[in-house]
């Protein structure tokens, strides 16, 4: 199994869009499990449709379960019942086109329980900061998620607070979506060390001084989480131009590859007609008939995903 979380400081920068082509895409041959921990729901809310997001939410059955399981210890850790099998077929029994796609809704109250998780704290302050930072490595573990799944993936707030710290420590990987400006290029430089010291470095300080045996230790948890790619998206096109780019993207993206080399993705997402209007219906953009969008712009979406995807398998 392989865990990937997608995140990045900013929001807007299209992590929804590319988390669930991603997970499409995946899904043609493998078993996908996407769990969203971004408390704004946006990306359960075109998966699921709202009805069914407003059943899951209103029966408890979201990814805030496995968090209020250490907020309040009244709370079990859930099972398998949060997870939505088959997921499209779910919310439309008309379509059964990625049956090994299941997906794990966020609610909106999720940041209510990011505040009660940093005040809440039981015996050992290192052991209970270790637990609380791999509560999801600890769910995935019950699920017996490495048995079902080949691949996981999360798709995480702009932040990068406890939830988003159990996503990290689940994941092998991440991958940054970025729009091409200098913003992004100093925030990514200040995740990945992020990341590194305050992290994984962390976790694993937190886990030698609690003292935590190796079989306690969640099979899930991963020690050290690396930069899979970052992906330069929602890139203006300029079509007089010789890059195809508007001047200031073509000189960003320039400048992000000067620094970033290889970590940058061959491919980049432009910002096309037709992928906005497929993702606010909950399709990926190659199987959306609401808009017709042109075969470049389907192009554009697979090749992206298939290089993430020999990204991660590689991480």
């Amino acid at each position: 199994m392989k865990a990937a979380a997608i995140i990045n400081f900013k929001g807007g920068v299209s992590k929804t869009t590319l988390t669930l082509h991603l997970a499409c895409h995946l899904a043609k041959t493998s078993r996908v499990l996407v769990v969203d921990v971004d408390h704004q729901s946006s990306l359960s809310i075109v998966v699921l449709g709202q009805r069914l997001w407003d059943r899951r939410v209103d029966s408890g059955l979201t990814i805030n379960r496995v968090f209020e399981s250490f907020a309040n210890r009244r709370i079990p850790m859930p099972g398998d019942e949060i997870v939505t099998a088959n997921v499209f077929h779910q919310r439309d029994d008309r379509y059964n086109i990625y049956p090994r796609l299941d997906f794990v809704s966020a609610q909106f109250e999720l940041d209510d329980t990011e505040i009660d998780l940093a005040s809440t704290n039981y015996g050992v302050a290192a052991l209970s900061d270790w637990e609380k930072r791999t509560l999801v490595a600890t769910w995935l573990d019950k699920i017996d998620a490495a048995a079902k799944y080949d691949y996981v993936l999360f798709d995480c707030p702009p932040a990068t607070k406890i939830v988003s710290q159990n996503a990290l420590a689940a994941s092998d990987c991440y991958v940054v979506p970025v729009i091409p400006d200098e913003l992004s290029s100093r925030g990514v430089t200040h995740f990945q060390n992020l990341v590194k010291r305050k992290i994984d470095e962390k976790l694993l300080y937190l886990r030698d001084s609690a003292r935590v045996p190796e079989a306690e230790v969640p099979e899930s948890f991963v020690e050290s989480t690396v930069m899979a790619a970052i992906v330069p998206s929602l890139v203006k096109s300029a079509g007089n131009a010789a890059s195809g780019m508007t001047n200031i993207h073509t000189e960003q993206l320039s400048g992000l590859r000067r620094k970033w080399g290889s970590a940058i993705t061959n491919s980049i997402g432009k910002h096309y007609i037709g992928v906005p209007e497929a993702i606010n219906a909950g399709w990926p953009v190659w199987d959306y008939w609401g808009v017709n969008a042109t075969d470049e712009v389907k192009a554009m979406m697979i090749s992206i995903c298939t290089e993430l995807k020999e990204r991660i398998d590689a991480s």
